[in-house]
């Protein structure tokens, strides 16, 4: 697109200064302080998201274009001083930086999504159990105030137990550093707080660090393993599969976790990612809570997280597993939500054939 007022040097130096700006807020933990780490962290990530839709914009340009050379519905729709082109590049600035507006301030706000389910076991001692559920938190250098307002919405809820469902964790340093282990002290549920790893927790350097900070934070991470909770119902926490790639093993099989657990029992299973559905089914897994997919964050990627994935967002039922996917209480680059919302989901499950 060859825009009259726009020099390709200026795009140039300022496209280059925003990268930079990306790698220096994540590689820059030790030596820069905490503000301008997350001004970096902001600024580049921003930057991202205007990127993606002067793509789009861009493409929908030259389609106009094209057409037009075809059916011919605008003789001057380009005209020698290349107005048309100067007018679609101030909207296309326009409607980007009313879209990265809207989208920050739809990121703050946190909704509930509740789902009512029933598992039909009643070998159970309990008749309903109270979940909450969150994933995909992102903790990181972007917004280190975001977990209390989860916390606060989670303890209002009144939870019997609290899932976290992977990427904690962005940057184990700010956790650490700004004591934020302590707010998850404040989590008020009856059975606790598990967690399963998400593809991003990995990505932390030392994992055993960060793991023993996790529980030292009353979070119980579950790695390929199964607890079973007041002799009333199992939960089993999958390692994340993108482990596999990292540790170059694969997971335990799904079958081998379950051999070992009494399956007249409901049986809840947290994986990261909303994958491997029929082998849960086959197992014989009663819920699965999954997320990842942040239901693609902001538009147009819902579309693609939507064909990627089974179920990218909300409840499945295949035979008797139930599947629940959110779509996240956090962000993960643009602090930006176009398309979805941040929440916490609360889940009301009752046990009765």
């Amino acid at each position: 697109m060859n825009i009259s007022f726009f020099n390709q040097n200026i795009y140039w130096i300022f496209f280059s200064i925003i990268v930079i700006c990306v790698i220096i807020g994540i590689t820059a933990n030790k030596f820069l302080p905490y503000f301008l780490r997350s001004s970096f962290y902001v600024l580049g990530y921003y930057w991202l998201a205007a990127l993606s839709y002067f793509i789009i914009f861009i493409i929908i340009f030259n389609i106009i274009v094209f057409l037009n050379k075809i059916i011919h519905f605008s003789k001057n729709l380009i005209s020698a001083n290349f107005v048309f082109s100067n007018l679609f590049i101030i909207c296309v600035v326009i409607v980007t930086i009313t879209l990265l507006i809207y989208g920050t301030f739809n990121a703050k706000k946190l909704k509930i999504k509740t789902y009512n389910v029933n598992i039909p076991k009643n070998e159970t001692i309990l008749k309903e159990l109270n979940i909450v559920m969150i994933s995909d938190i992102h903790i990181s250098n972007i917004d280190d105030k975001r977990q209390n307002k989860i916390i606060n919405v989670i303890n209002n809820l009144n939870p019997d137990i609290v899932f976290i469902v992977g990427d904690i964790l962005d940057d184990i340093i700010p956790f650490v550093e700004y004591k934020m282990m302590d707010d998850f002290h404040k989590i008020n549920s009856k059975y606790g707080v598990y967690a399963c790893l998400g593809n991003h927790d990995y990505l932390n350097g030392d994992l055993s660090y960060m793991i023993d900070k996790l529980n030292e934070s009353k979070i119980n991470v579950l790695r390929d393993s199964v607890v079973e909770i007041a002799h009333s119902f199992y939960i089993i926490g999958r390692e994340d599969k993108s482990y596999e790639m990292i540790s170059k093993q694969k997971r335990i099989k799904l079958s081998n976790i379950v051999e070992r657990i009494n399956s007249k029992l409901p049986i809840i299973m947290l994986d990261h990612q909303p994958i491997d559905i029929p082998e849960a089914e086959d197992a014989g897994i009663d819920l699965q809570l999954s997320g990842h997919t942040h239901k693609g964050q902001f538009f147009p990627f819902n579309f693609i997280t939507n064909k990627l994935f089974k179920v990218h967002y909300g409840y499945l039922r295949t035979g008797r597993l139930q599947v629940v996917v959110s779509c996240g209480a956090g962000t993960w680059g643009p602090p930006i939500r176009i398309g979805s919302t941040s929440e916490v989901v609360n889940i009301i499950v009752k046990f009765q054939k």
